[in-house]
């Protein structure tokens, strides 16, 4: 619903300032958030997520359904032959990559700018071969990003904390007004997708969803009210709840709810937002 996508605060600004500037903040803090091109290890044990989540469920969604779209996406950089670092680059410009020299290749991007070093003109690739970094890249992103806001039921806060918790209040009027805009939205998406909360360019915290493995930093495949760097997600394809709930997925969201990682929350909106760690 169009309802859901926009805050309150968003009337306050411009259409014109959610197209200027990166998604991307600088590079050091970048890395804080970056995606390596192989899965990670988890920091908890499938089982310390129950009762809410079924700890034999979510250990088929990783070691099966997560690592599937990890092996696509290292086939495919491995045969187009790209240095990626950093798979969240891959994200917003899939079809026009920028790519260092062949004699630079082991130097990072962000030196090679800074000592004026050399870049291959960017790459044009195929649209088979967008639509394969499109669902294995997003794939990957998305599901990372799921595991990452994931945390044992009271390791940590019950919702989001200080600059975040004032952020959401103020954009939506309160956390419980959030919670009910982002779980509308993952209700009405139909089908596989992700719902998320997402910090755009214009400093606006929206909720809004996505289709199959898209993600709001694949800013040439959303609408520009969609795109931006997203703080929280939810998996809302069948493999990530249908073993415990069924068809329920409003009984998913709210067992979701119990472990959400708002440390976590809050980490990804200093580094989006600019503030320090």
């Amino acid at each position: 619903m169009q309802s859901t996508l926009l805050s309150r605060r968003h009337f306050l600004t411009t259409a014109c300032a959610a197209l200027t500037g990166s998604v991307f903040a600088a590079e050091e803090r970048l890395r804080s958030l970056g995606v390596p091109v192989h899965q990670e290890k988890l920091a908890y044990s499938f089982e310390s997520l129950e009762p809410w989540l079924s700890g034999a469920m979510l250990k088929r969604h990783y070691e099966e359904h997560h690592a599937a779209f990890v092996k696509e996406l290292q086939t495919l950089v491995k045969n187009e032959e790209l240095e990626v670092g950093n798979v969240i680059s891959l994200m917003p410009g899939m079809d026009r990559l920028v790519q260092p020299a062949r004699n630079d290749s082991r130097i990072p991007l962000g030196r090679l700018a800074s000592q004026g070093l050399s870049f291959e003109p960017p790459r044009k690739f195929s649209p088979e071969t967008v639509q394969k970094i499109r669902q294995a890249g997003g794939g990957h992103v998305n599901h990372t990003a799921f595991w990452r806001f994931l945390a044992p039921a009271g390791s940590g806060p019950k919702g989001p904390q200080e600059e975040t918790a004032r952020a959401i209040q103020e954009d939506f009027g309160s956390i419980k007004a959030f919670r009910q805009a982002f779980k509308e939205a993952a209700l009405g998406r139909t089908g596989s997708g992700w719902a998320w909360l997402v910090y755009r360019p214009d400093k606006c915290l929206v909720v809004s969803t996505t289709p199959n493995e898209d993600n709001p930093l694949m800013k040439d495949h959303v609408a520009w009210e969609k795109s931006g760097r997203p703080i929280l997600c939810l998996d809302l394809w069948e493999h990530a709840y249908a073993e415990q709930f069924g068809e329920d997925r409003e009984q998913y969201i709210d067992a979701w709810w119990k472990v959400v990682n708002w440390d976590f929350v809050g980490r990804a909106y200093r580094i989006v937002s600019g503030l320090p760690l």
